[in-house]
């Protein structure tokens, strides 16, 4: 089993937009998928049978965008061999100050993992 912890740490404060300018940035290939406001990001990675693929929500309001932002770190650090807190620097770091403030709004106001109430704070 995968131990989520790290990543969705390393996420707190991320957005798939902000993530997906630094993928694009570094050479990442971005899609547009069927459903509106989902890109599909690949990369041709040596050595590998395939490209790289993953799902990756870029437009604000998604549910799950901490947990898919996680992923995709764990995803990216695999294939750049480096770690989790690296890759969050450097995408906070191209990041506008707007979008880091709309990141960190996405992680609070809602409930911690085992709390009962999973509704929003106000």
């Amino acid at each position: 089993m995968i131990d989520a912890n790290p990543s969705l740490e390393a996420a707190e404060g991320l957005t798939g937009a902000g993530l997906l300018d630094y993928l694009v940035a570094n050479g990442w290939t971005a899609q547009p998928s069927r459903i509106d406001g989902i890109s599909i990001l690949s990369k041709d990675v040596p050595g590998a049978d395939r490209p790289v693929e993953f799902i990756l929500p870029v437009k604000p309001g998604w549910e799950e965008e901490q947990r898919r932002v996680a992923d995709a770190l764990r995803t990216i650090a695999a294939v750049e061999r480096r770690s989790l807190a690296e890759i969050a620097d450097d995408v906070r770091s191209i990041m506008a100050p707007a979008e880091q403030a709309a990141g960190r709004a996405t992680m609070e106001g809602f409930a911690e993992d085992g709390d009962a109430d999973f509704s929003p704070k106000d």
